[in-house]
């Protein structure tokens, strides 16, 4: 299994890197743009994702889109300052460009990595822009059937490119208004993807639950994308499946548990366990009184809460011993209550 670098985070190894996909909620408008670079920043993010486009490197002059991208261009500078400041932010600036031009602009800018969108994953230029920019990189394969991938996936090795993952996810923008639904997102598939094709596999979540990214680290995404908004009430692109800062910070952190979860390999008491063993647990307890001196039988002992007693699992031990003080009914009684027969 290949892994590398984004940043400090270390794809498929350590806690699992966010990428705040951005998509296009900033508008065009570079305030902000660095608005949300900070915002991610706070949420605990490892780095922030822009799409970025030239429209006439996108669009036919004649489809809407055209100028809605068109609108929202930024410059170069302004590109270069957004990489700058989500490097003096702590965050990895994953840049999802539309244009094997600005591939090479962003390579110059320091992208930390780039991301194919799922639009370009049987798009040659594009895929053989990003390997030859030596930068990591991720498919997106939503939309992709496996034929699609592994097609994708040989052109890239063909060219030598090793740093690299795959992003599983759905994209159902064009016939739902709500995202997708938690049972078509087939986290079930990261498995298979790794094994098929050997590189880490993450997650792109188009739903609109906060709870998907601990979902998806569960099933074994080495890195989760997650679309967030300064306000949804904007309603800009993709808002119904934004998070908005605070509850994006919240997702981060349970995604986080789950990774510390998921690294736990023995089975431990955790140390909040340790009080309500006595109160969960029961206890070796006399039916009746019991004087000193008497030896006990089975018949005469019970079970029962709280659990700050001999454990029932030594029952046999019990059974036998001769009492070294009077036990009282329901007494909860320790060793030191007791003479081995």
């Amino acid at each position: 299994m290949n892994t590398f670098l984004i940043g400090k985070r270390d794809i498929a190894q350590g806690e699992v890197p966010f990428i705040i996909e951005e998509g296009q909620a900033n508008l065009g408008r570079h305030p902000v743009a660095l608005d949300m670079i900070q915002a991610a920043g706070r949420a605990g993010a490892d780095g922030i994702e822009f799409q970025l486009a030239n429209a006439d490197d996108f669009y036919v002059r004649s489809h809407p889109g055209y100028d809605i991208y068109k609108s929202r261009e930024f410059t170069s500078e302004q590109i270069v300052y957004l990489a700058q400041a989500a490097g003096e932010a702590g965050l990895g600036f994953i840049a999802c460009a539309f244009s094997p031009r600005l591939v090479r602009l962003l390579s110059q800018a320091g992208c930390a990595a780039f991301n194919v969108n799922a639009s370009d994953l049987t798009n040659p230029e594009m895929l053989d822009a990003v390997c030859e920019s030596s930068r990591p990189f991720f498919l997106s394969i939503p939309l992709a059937t496996l034929d699609e991938i592994d097609w994708a996936v040989a052109r890239v090795r063909d060219h030598g490119a090793n740093t690299f993952a795959l992003l599983l996810g759905q994209h159902i923008m064009a016939t739902s208004s709500g995202g997708v639904p938690a049972e078509a997102t087939c986290l079930g598939a990261i498995g298979m993807l790794r094994s098929r094709y050997g590189v880490p596999v993450g997650f792109i979540d188009h739903t609109a639950y906060q709870w998907m990214p601990a979902a998806a680290v569960a099933a074994g995404a080495a890195v989760v994308t997650k679309h967030m908004a300064i306000s949804r009430a904007e309603r800009g692109p993709d808002w119904h499946i934004c998070l908005e800062p605070g509850e994006m910070a919240e997702a981060v952190r349970m995604a986080r548990g789950v990774t510390s979860s998921i690294r736990t390999l023995d089975k431990i008491v955790a140390p909040g366990e340790l009080p309500d063993r006595k109160v969960m647990r029961r206890s070796i307890v006399a039916r009746h009184s019991l004087p000193v001196g008497h030896r006990i039988a089975r018949d005469e002992l019970a079970f029962k809460r709280p659990g700050n007693g001999i454990e029932p699992r030594f029952v046999d031990r019990v059974v036998a011993s001769v009492t070294a003080r009077p036990i009282s009914p329901d007494e909860p009684f320790g060793w030191d209550a007791l003479v081995s027969a």
